[in-house]
């Protein structure tokens, strides 16, 4: 019969009980639970920050490309470069449709036309992935207008979506974070001169560097106080776990 009181596997424990060795810090059953619950609540925060920068996505990227060629610009090659695989990408959409969770969604595509779907409508059925393969392969002049909504330089929209998927992923699925760099990084940032600043002295891949980055995205949209206050209670609490992401994000000081 299963343990009732066993919260996490061995494997889950060992990872946090070996990170904390690496770290040098107590690798008691107790300071297990601490990391534990501090990862947990910094994954929580930062999948808050990656809604608010998602659900901007959505908007930004259906009124940019929508002014130029209708709310079903989607269906349109016109909307996008000449070497994205069109396609390829109505393809995935499709599914995304089949497997809508929204009824009204399902609804309009009942007769299987993506005519009867807006993008602001197709957009609730999409990954994150997704939208950001979307945003990196629109035409010139709508990505231009997007990574200006977001206060990034064009080229670095693509790089910047990508990275901010892996990280949302990995908070999704419950993934360590703490004492672990991203696997997919961020892109070297030469503008604009203010989030140049505040990610100088942050090492790139690790959970501090993203938090600035996601921080900055999540300000476009408006305050992130709630975030903010957030993490400076974690890192204000558990000041010897700050190592294990990098350092402590100017954004949420005091």
């Amino acid at each position: 019969m299963p343990d009732p009181t066993v919260a996490m596997s061995r494997y889950r424990h060992a990872q946090f009980r070996q990170a904390l060795q690496a770290q040098g810090l107590d690798d008691s059953a107790s300071s297990v639970w601490r990391v534990h619950d501090f990862d947990s609540s910094l994954r929580s925060v930062t999948l808050g920050l990656v809604e608010q920068v998602e659900l901007a996505l959505r908007g930004r990227l259906d009124v940019a490309a929508g002014a130029r060629f209708g709310s079903r610009w989607y269906v349109d090659p016109r909307s996008f470069r000449a070497t994205f695989d069109h396609g390829a990408m109505l393809r995935r959409v499709r599914s995304a449709l089949e497997h809508a969770a929204d009824p009204a969604v399902g609804s309009a595509w009942r007769e299987r036309r993506f005519e009867r779907v807006p993008f602001g409508m197709l957009a609730e059925a999409l990954s994150l992935g997704e939208l950001s393969r979307i945003a990196a392969g629109v035409e010139p002049a709508t990505r231009d207008e997007i990574a200006a909504a977001f206060r990034l330089p064009p080229a670095t929209l693509r790089p910047c979506l990508q990275h901010l998927t892996h990280v949302r992923n990995c908070c999704a699925h419950h993934t360590r974070i703490w004492a672990r760099k991203f696997r997919i990084p961020p892109p070297t940032f030469g503008s604009p001169p203010d989030l140049v600043a505040r990610l100088s002295s942050l090492p790139k891949r690790t959970p501090v560097h993203s938090l600035e980055l996601l921080a900055h995205l999540a300000e476009t949209v408006g305050p992130c106080d709630r975030h903010a206050a957030a993490v400076r209670r974690l890192v204000d609490e558990h000041d010897d776990l700050v190592v294990g992401i990098g350092g402590r994000p100017t954004w949420a000081a005091a």
